[in-house]
């Protein structure tokens, strides 16, 4: 559970595959009592947890305002693996992705250009956002400073290239 404080925080947990959520019409005492309900751990900025805020069973009190270096506070104290599931989860919606074949994709969620150019795509179950691997994987890849997924590869066989999108 994330705090309004670390919203970046949670899309970039998110990109590496984990479960991160937030609501910012919530008050932060909400977010710590919707964290202690769910058994998620709290991540915030906002010392004032377990003072003027209801304590949190579980956080991470995060010490830098940026949001790699929050990222990787994260993954160290909890002893993840930021790259086994690297884009593998929707960033608007935090459910898992799930692949779908290019002639399945309507014609209006993708630009003919990108569907020509890849193979392989990804469509969130929820929102319908279509996702492919293209530089915004590499861009963020680096920027994380997480080593790029390896190629995956379309059903007959060729692996996806790079540019926009996923």
């Amino acid at each position: 559970m994330v705090d309004r404080m670390v919203i970046r925080l949670g899309k970039y947990l998110r990109i590496c595959g984990f479960d991160a959520v937030w609501d910012l019409r919530r008050r932060t005492q909400d977010l710590i009592r919707w964290a202690n309900a769910e058994g998620r751990i709290f991540l915030t900025r906002n010392r004032h947890v377990g003072e003027h805020l209801p304590v949190a069973r579980r956080y991470i009190w995060l010490s830098s305002d940026d949001p790699v270096a929050q990222l990787w506070q994260v993954l160290n104290e909890l002893h993840l693996e930021p790259s086994s599931r690297l884009f593998d989860r929707c960033i608007r919606c935090n459910c898992d992705l799930e692949s779908i074949a290019r002639e399945a994709i309507p014609p209006d969620r993708v630009h003919p250009n990108v569907l020509a150019r890849y193979r392989v795509f990804w469509r969130c179950p929820n929102c319908g956002t279509i996702f492919w691997h293209g530089s915004h994987v590499r861009n963020t890849c680096r920027k994380l400073g997480v080593a790029l997924p390896a190629p995956r590869v379309a059903g007959d066989g060729r692996a996806d290239a790079g540019g926009e999108g996923r």
